[in-house]
């Protein structure tokens, strides 16, 4: 399937610049996306470390106000602000042009990939997000320590659905910036923004099975660049009165989460099942491949988790699972690769199809890997079509 935000005449994204080649869309995009962020940046109150800015020609979307929910309405209109000057499809998501696409995480960790929420889901994940940052009062009467945990936790997630082809860390900033200022606190990354994309890839990437622990760069990012708001505004949106903790995720969310997990989890197992039966893992030129047990995850599953109720699939992940298990060259780190995959399995079908989980079916251990007895769900037997998935470079 074609990338349709690249013209096929030069290879490059659709742009508004008339740039001949890639350093050169680079180079303007950063430019004229900056100097309108710099205008968010003068919105919640913060200098500019630049010169007096002249506002920015072109078309006149506006800069979206400050809003009540971060929703994809709000999340569409800030990046059309951000890169109308650059791109005719600002403001379209990954999911107006079923775009997927990934990208090497190789300064996390160099086999490993950085993969994106599918982009069928894109719009159900970010009303997800966005209704329970509202339950939370949009983060208003936090301690810092507080605040940077709960808008690290955010920044991760929408970071991961990635709604658009091209700008999501500057958007990502926008929101930031604006969601701060609400809650009490600004936020200058300007200190930190060399740090930002490390900070993301990591958690974006999920190589611990503990979320928690993947958001930490991001929230050393959030702590250095945040401080109080100062005046009477920033005391009043800081009040404890104005605290709505959540006791857990909301049922969309924690959905939204287990199958994040499960496809992390499908990494490490899919290098390894691939290692196991021959398949590629590089293309001729080099360039590093899903394997088919992520792919898989991603198409089959992330963009319709109601093929988890199939026994079909289960038998896919049950697949890969023993060629693994049965591997006549174990590896020490099997045990724990292969738990956490499972344990991710069975939370998914937990939060989308209980029901299953009153009958199981189990995956026994084998002599050649010492693997705790590990147990999945059954499901009445349907066909899943396989999905085929294109792989764009970012």
């Amino acid at each position: 399937m074609a990338d349709l935000f690249i013209n096929p005449a030069d290879g490059l994204l659709y742009n508004n610049v008339g740039a001949t080649n890639e350093a050169q869309l680079d180079r303007l995009e950063a430019d004229l996306s900056i100097k309108r962020l710099l205008l968010v940046r003068a919105q919640v109150g913060l200098a500019t470390p630049r010169p007096p800015i002249e506002p920015p020609t072109g078309p006149a979307y506006p800069l979206p106000p400050s809003t009540l929910r971060f929703d994809e309405q709000y999340l569409r209109a800030m990046h059309r602000y951000l890169f109308q000057d650059v791109y005719p499809w600002a403001g379209e998501t990954r999911q107006d042009r079923a775009f997927q696409g990934y990208k090497p995480a190789t300064n996390v960790q160099a086999d490993h990939l950085m993969t994106y929420a599918n982009h069928r889901r894109i719009s159900a994940d970010v009303e997800a997000l966005a209704a329970q940052l509202t339950a939370e009062n949009n983060l208003k009467g936090l301690t810092q320590p507080q605040f940077v945990e709960r808008a690290a936790y955010y920044l991760d997630h929408l970071n991961h659905v990635h709604p658009f082809r091209e700008g999501n860390g500057r958007t990502m900033q926008a929101v930031l910036l604006q969601l701060g200022h609400q809650a009490g606190y600004r936020i200058s990354f300007e200190k930190v923004y060399k740090d930002f994309n490390l900070a993301r890839d990591t958690s974006v990437v999920g190589i611990s099975a503990n979320q928690h622990e993947n958001q930490t760069r991001l929230r050393y990012l959030l702590d250095a660049a945040a401080t109080p708001l100062p005046g009477a505004a920033g005391l009043l949106a800081r009040l404890p009165s104005q605290a709505k903790p959540l006791a857990a995720p909301t049922l969309e969310v924690a959905r939204l989460e287990a199958l994040r997990e499960l496809k992390a989890s499908s990494q490490r197992v899919g290098i390894c099942h691939a290692e196991e039966t021959g398949a590629a893992l590089q293309a001729p030129n080099g360039a590093v491949l899903t394997s088919p047990v992520m792919n898989y995850v991603q198409a089959a599953i992330m963009a319709r988790p109601a093929a988890l109720g199939e026994q079909a699939t289960l038998d896919e992940l049950k697949s890969a699972y023993l060629v693994i298990a049965r591997s006549a060259k174990p590896q020490l780190m099997d045990k724990s690769m292969l738990q956490r995959f499972t344990r991710a399995i069975r939370q998914a079908v937990k939060l989308h199809h209980p029901q299953l989980l009153a009958q199981q079916q189990v995956v026994p251990a084998t002599p050649s890997v010492p693997l705790a007895t590990i147990t999945l769900p059954i499901a009445a037997p349907q066909k899943v079509p396989k999905s085929k998935r294109q792989r764009p470079k970012l």
